[in-house]
């Protein structure tokens, strides 16, 4: 340590006790596994890095080598101004640490550091920092939020079709209703497949697996930030969204007729397709979802009652 880094107290004593006192906290220093730094809060300029934080982050072994340069110099990558981050202005007054944590640009390592104001032996205030490596605990962090959203989905999609399953579907359909204003129009249908059970005897189950699953995709297709749709079991399905005039119910509900009755899945050599039928209703968005699916589900009774393949409006 450079005799102008001294406590100025131990720089007027100069005795071999002081020097030697000096010299041990300097090896202290060097041999922690954490990032020390000292850096002006008016200019930035770097006024001591230990040895962890030159090898680990600047690069370098030696501050002589890093002397004179700022701290986002040394410790940021490409960059020519103070970060954005810098914890200068959030430092508090009376001495207390400022905690918190950031991912450095240059080694893409993770850290949790701890900030405070000193005064340096020349009277001028400086940041002290002290930054632990906690990169490995962020990974776990990840690797968790990753396998909680990945539970999320499990507990929400339906693996075969790819659409919500009957609790998710019932829950952000709700979540859509209640985000409309009481005047809004929310409309739902159902979806039965016609004669689904015979594609399951003629050709089997994975056949009929196949195709809603294609069925599945083509819905999904027609999904948006105001439309939920889901598979409520079977072959059968549950489009709930917001009715304008710019989607009309007997529009969208021929609309999704349509799509689902051109869809075409190949199993082997057979090509397989079914009709639809769908039960459709519209409701202001005050009205509770149940009293709107009845309706729409006695609607559907009526097109299949009807002969199927149709769309029935309630």
């Amino acid at each position: 340590m450079n005799q102008r880094h001294m406590p100025v107290l131990l720089r007027k004593l100069m005795i071999p006790s002081a020097v030697t006192e000096v010299s041990d906290l300097e090896n202290i220093l060097d041999n922690l596994d954490a990032v020390v730094y000292v850096s002006d809060t008016d200019t930035h300029e770097l006024l001591f890095m230990n040895k962890y934080a030159l090898k680990n982050i600047g690069g370098v072994s030696e501050f002589d080598e890093v002397r004179g340069k700022r701290c986002f110099e040394v410790l940021q990558k490409g960059q020519s101004n103070p970060c954005d981050f810098c914890t200068n202005p959030l430092l508090p007054k009376n001495g207390d640490t400022y905690l918190w944590e950031f991912k450095n640009t240059r080694n893409n390592c993770w850290y949790q550091c701890r900030d405070r104001l000193i005064q340096w032996h020349d009277g001028r205030q400086v940041r002290l920092e002290v930054a632990a490596d906690i990169t490995e605990r962020k990974q776990v962090e990840v690797e968790l939020q990753e396998a909680q959203k990945e539970l999320k989905v499990l507990a929400e999609i339906d693996s075969l079709t790819q659409l919500y399953n009957r609790r998710a579907f019932f829950m952000y359909a709700d979540k859509l209703r209640k985000s409309l204003s009481k005047s809004s129009s929310l409309g739902l249908m159902i979806l039965d497949l016609d004669y689904f059970k015979d594609i399951n005897d003629n050709y089997g189950h994975e056949a009929g697996d196949t195709l809603l699953a294609a069925i599945g995709q083509k819905l999904n297709s027609l999904a948006d930030s105001n439309t939920v749709i889901g598979r409520m079991g079977g072959e059968e399905f549950a489009i709930v969204f917001h009715e304008t005039e710019k989607r009309e119910k007997l529009d969208f509900a021929n609309q999704v007729y349509k799509a689902v009755s051109n869809v075409k899945a190949l199993y082997f050599n057979d090509l397989l397709h079914c009709t639809t039928s769908i039960g459709v209703s519209s409701q202001p968005a005050s009205t509770p979802l149940r009293d709107i699916m009845r309706e729409a589900d006695n609607a559907l009774y009526k097109a299949k009652s009807a002969g199927r393949s149709q769309v029935n409006v309630a």
